[in-house]
């Protein structure tokens, strides 16, 4: 049953998506980064959702303009945090399902990740450049940097599993516990 709810609010999410449009694609992943980060080979895709997304698939464009589609296995619920949005910059990890193809196994709305986030005990703005902005004076050890390995955000040297991003909430989970925020618009 949790699966099928999973699958349907996926499938809405995904028909939102605005503008899926006819693009060539390179058949190389490109797109794909493998860097050594803290020990770990980051073996994730990133870049640009592109507009050749659709119910089933997401393109994703790296910064040279090539592109790669990646099929989405909605009876599975591939884990989507965050929304897929065209233009909307997005890592993923794949891997390949027992027919041997690859699909998306889970994703990470970069776009969606960015902006002010607060709790009990911190308050941060997470920075497109990488950086992490405190607005607390009496935390600890205020976040200072950011990056994502393998769809994990990394929070200087605090590796989170992103269990949930939404429009204003976000819990990231390590092995010491499930951490939730509340997004902040910094407009207000």
């Amino acid at each position: 049953m949790k699966k099928l709810v999973y699958s349907i609010l996926f499938a809405v999410a995904i028909t939102i998506v605005v503008g899926c449009g006819n693009k060539q694609t390179h058949t190389e992943e490109t797109v794909k980064k493998t860097e050594d980060v803290g020990g770990v080979a980051d073996s994730a895709l990133y870049g640009t959702v592109g507009r050749a997304t659709a119910m089933h698939s997401v393109e994703l464009v790296d910064e040279d303009g090539k592109a790669v589609i990646v099929p989405l296995n909605v009876d599975i619920a591939a884990d989507v945090q965050g929304g897929i949005y065209c233009d909307d910059r997005l890592t993923m990890t794949v891997e390949k399902n027992v027919e041997g193809e690859k699909e998306v196994k889970k994703a990470i709305n970069l776009t969606s990740l960015c902006g002010r986030w607060v709790a009990l005990d911190r308050n941060f703005e997470i920075m497109e450049d990488g950086t992490v902005v405190s607005m607390q004076n009496v935390e600890s050890h205020p976040y200072t940097h950011w990056s994502m390995v393998n769809c994990n955000l990394v929070l200087n040297r605090d590796t989170f599993e992103v269990a949930y991003l939404g429009p204003d909430s976000l819990a990231l989970e390590n092995d010491r516990g499930i951490f939730v925020y509340k997004r902040i618009n910094s407009g207000l």
